[in-house]
């Protein structure tokens, strides 16, 4: 893993995964955000200009990742991820962020404490919940396919100074 990023580079360029509730409320408000979806529907209809909701014309917020995973069986859910999601990632990377260093695409999880990193495969997985409680998806090898070893912490300072991690980036995946 790299060196923690403070600054908000992740708000204007490459791919992240966000869990802290009040970043997202500075970045955005709740009907900017995205559902996968959305996220998907608008990569099979092209990256449409105007229905592109872009933030800024900088930023998309996509929600409800955790729950589709957790819909499928974890062997679907990886199988989904790599066949699916990590490519509609590539495209929007490709299409709309210029190789990804014209717009970020931010992935929100609402419940971190399942996203786990285990140092013996360096990797974070995703922790299932209801009947594959127990069982894990590497999300971060699933979206990164690979360059998940360069993933960066993202950390902010509050007001008393007081460091916070809040999500991971990746400025480019391949």
């Amino acid at each position: 893993m790299g060196p923690p990023l403070f600054d908000d580079t992740w708000t204007r360029r490459g791919i992240s995964i966000l869990w802290d509730a009040e970043q997202l409320d500075r970045l955005c408000k709740p009907s900017e955000v995205i559902s996968v979806r959305q996220f998907i529907q608008l990569h099979n209809s092209g990256w449409p200009d105007d229905d592109l909701p872009l933030i800024n014309d900088r930023t998309l917020v996509v929600a409800g990742l955790e729950s589709c995973i957790d819909a499928l069986k974890p062997g679907e859910a990886i199988e989904w991820l790599e066949e699916t999601i990590y490519q509609t990632i590539l495209s929007y990377q490709q299409d709309v962020a210029d190789g990804g260093s014209q717009a970020a695409l931010i992935f929100w999880l609402a419940e971190q404490r399942r996203l786990l990193y285990q140092t013996s495969d360096d990797t974070y997985y995703w922790y299932c919940s209801t009947e594959y409680k127990g069982e894990q998806v590497p999300l971060g090898q699933c979206l990164f396919n690979g360059a998940h070893h360069d993933l960066r912490p993202i950390h902010v300072v509050d007001q008393k100074k007081k460091e916070h991690w809040v999500g991971l980036y990746h400025p480019r995946i391949s």
